[in-house]
C-alpha cells in the first residue's frame, strides 16, 4: 500500500466514484480502476461494491478512510518539517466549523492565526449539525472542528476543547 493508491482511494470515496475521480485526479478512468484493484488485491478485501455505473465503500472502505485520510496528513506533516529545515513555512490548516461559531470566535481565530502564520493556507468547510462536525473531525476529512452546543459535546476519541461561551439573544 503506498500514499498514491490511499490518494486514489480517498478520491472515489470523496467524488463518490471512478469517473469524477479520475477527472479531479487528471488520470484515464481505467488507470485509477487498476490501482484500486491493485490495493484491494494487496489488502485482501474489497473496498466498495460496484452498484451500476456507482460505487459504495464496503465496511473495509469505510474503516479505511480515517486511516488513510491521517497516513496523508502525517506524510504532508512530515514534508512540512522538511521544509521549514529548509526555511520553507508553508501549508494548509482544515476546519469545519457551524455557522454560528464560524463567525466568531472563527473569525477572531483566523484572524491572529493569518497574522501569525501568512504563508500557511485557511481552509474552512461548514457543517449544520455537531455530529457533522465530529464525523468530519474523525475521519480526517478536516483537522479542527468548532462546534455550537447547548452542552459541551462528548467524544472520548477527540479532544474536545470548550472555546467560550455565547449568549442566545432573541
Amino acid at each position: 500500500m503506498d500514499a498514491r493508491q490511499l490518494r486514489f482511494f480517498l478520491a472515489v470515496i470523496d467524488y463518490e466514484g471512478f469517473s469524477k475521480a479520475a477527472e479531479q485526479l487528471y488520470i484515464a478512468q481505467p488507470s485509477l480502476s487498476q490501482a484500486i484493484a491493485g490495493l484491494e488485491r494487496e489488502l485482501g478485501v474489497a473496498l466498495f461494491h460496484r452498484v451500476g455505473r456507482g460505487v459504495k465503500a464496503t465496511d473495509a472502505g469505510l474503516s479505511l478512510i480515517g486511516p488513510a485520510r491521517q497516513v496523508l496528513r502525517d506524510l504532508a506533516t512530515a514534508q512540512s518539517a522538511m521544509d521549514a529545515v529548509k526555511g520553507i513555512t508553508t501549508g494548509r490548516v482544515e476546519i469545519i466549523t457551524m455557522p454560528s461559531p464560524g463567525v466568531e470566535p472563527l473569525s477572531t481565530i483566523m484572524q491572529q492565526f493569518v497574522t501569525d502564520h501568512p504563508d500557511l493556507t485557511l481552509s474552512v468547510d461548514a457543517a449544520f449539525v455537531p455530529e457533522e462536525v465530529l464525523h468530519a473531525v474523525r475521519t480526517g476529512a478536516c483537522e479542527i472542528g468548532l462546534l455550537g452546543a447547548p452542552t459541551a459535546s462528548q467524544a472520548p476519541d477527540l479532544n474536545v476543547l470548550p472555546i467560550e461561551d455565547q449568549p442566545f439573544v432573541l
